[in-house]
């Protein structure tokens, strides 16, 4: 008889996103000590056409609509499988939290809490109006909390009234085993060749900035830099909307490139050829793409905010205030003069800290704190 306990996870997100890989991650970190699956929720926006089901996945047209049709095939999937526990992916899948408890009373419902910019930065947005009314609020029926910073779980508790409940910050990953330096040292001839490969011409260097667009992400600021310096390429991988198109017509960049999305072995390829990432965010719930920057061997500079300043201070310059848009040509000179910016034995402990031995570590012992 198998006598380890039972974790379900709950995704709607597929592997190409960075809640797909989490949990994937999260499974690959309890496989050892428990008995783990996936219940995909699945929607053609992430998951394409209708394929032959799994047991542990279920269909809707959209979110929305599985609002409504998930809770049935949810509910009936946890009584079957009999999980201890039920850990959500993000707060977005709350309204599943009552099924669980309804389903299997005696299981813990844990909750992964990335940030609370849905619930708090678009006040007058419907979209979100909608996601906070009949999404989220249920996630503060969670029997447990795991977060992703210690700021997250600071704005968390303020934002959803649950200081005092039971809870601990795990980080997140990064795939070292993709994320990582090569295996001979990037030099100069060597990113010139492969800002050629992808038409990036004429520049003597390259930044790169990886985001989506929302204003907190302050790309404004990665633009001035772009005004600031015309001689650097600033390639920026995130979608490029109406707005950004005009700035970028209205000041000229001619030296700016937007990829819209990459693969992730792409996406590492940019990382390491690039001569500086630059992440001006204004609010990070962890802030990722600096450390998968570092991981790959390429030097940060980030703004002084949110988790990105609990995570990278002392690892490598921060800008203070975040739109000060020369100060952050300042770090980039430093860089081109050959200027190491990066704390190597920071830095070294931030990747053992972000490694997946590490976040397994912090992962089983939640879930096992979490069934106390």
């Amino acid at each position: 008889m198998n006598s380890r306990k039972k974790v379900l996870l709950v995704c709607d997100k597929n592997e190409c996103t960075s809640f797909g890989r989490l949990a994937h991650s999260i499974m690959h970190a309890l496989e050892p000590e428990f008995d783990c699956g996936t219940i995909w929720l699945k929607t053609p926006k992430f998951f394409g056409n209708h394929s032959e089901r799994d047991e542990l996945e279920i269909w809707a047209p959209s979110l929305h609509v599985g609002f409504f049709t998930f809770r049935h095939p949810f509910k009936k999937i946890l009584r079957r499988e009999r999980p201890d526990v039920v850990l959500f992916i993000r707060p977005e899948l709350g309204f599943l939290v009552p099924v669980a408890k309804s389903a299997i009373p005696e299981a813990r419902c844990v909750m992964f809490v990335h940030d609370t910019f849905a619930e708090t930065l678009y006040p007058d947005s419907l979209k979100f109006k909608v996601l906070n009314r009949f999404f989220i609020r249920d996630t503060v029926k969670s029997d447990y909390y795991v977060y992703n910073s210690r700021w997250t779980r600071t704005e968390a508790e303020a934002h959803f009234g649950t200081a005092g409940t039971r809870g601990t910050v795990i980080g997140c990953p990064i795939d070292s085993s993709l994320f990582s330096a090569p295996s001979q040292p990037v030099d100069a001839a060597d990113r010139a060749a492969f800002r050629e490969k992808f038409d990036i011409r004429g520049f003597k260097a390259m930044c790169l900035n990886v985001s989506l667009d929302e204003p907190r992400k302050n790309i404004e600021t990665y633009f001035e830099m772009a005004r600031l310096c015309p001689d650097v390429a600033f390639v920026r991988v995130g979608k490029v909307s109406e707005r950004l198109e005009q700035i970028i017509a209205r000041d000229h960049l001619n030296n700016v490139f937007h990829f819209p999305e990459f693969k992730a072995h792409e996406l590492r390829d940019f990382y390491r050829h690039a001569d500086l990432m630059v992440y001006p965010s204004l609010l990070e719930g962890f802030g990722m793409p600096p450390i998968e920057a570092l991981s790959c061997g390429t030097p940060s500079v980030a703004a002084a905010t949110s988790a990105m300043k609990e995570n990278l201070e002392g690892v490598v310059p921060l800008v203070d205030p975040p739109t000060d848009a020369g100060a952050f040509v300042k770090i980039l000179e430093r860089v081109l003069a050959g200027e190491n910016i990066v704390n190597a034995e920071n830095k070294d402990k931030l990747l053992e800290y972000c490694s997946s031995a590490s976040f397994a570590r912090r992962v089983g012992a939640a879930i096992l704190e979490s069934l106390e």
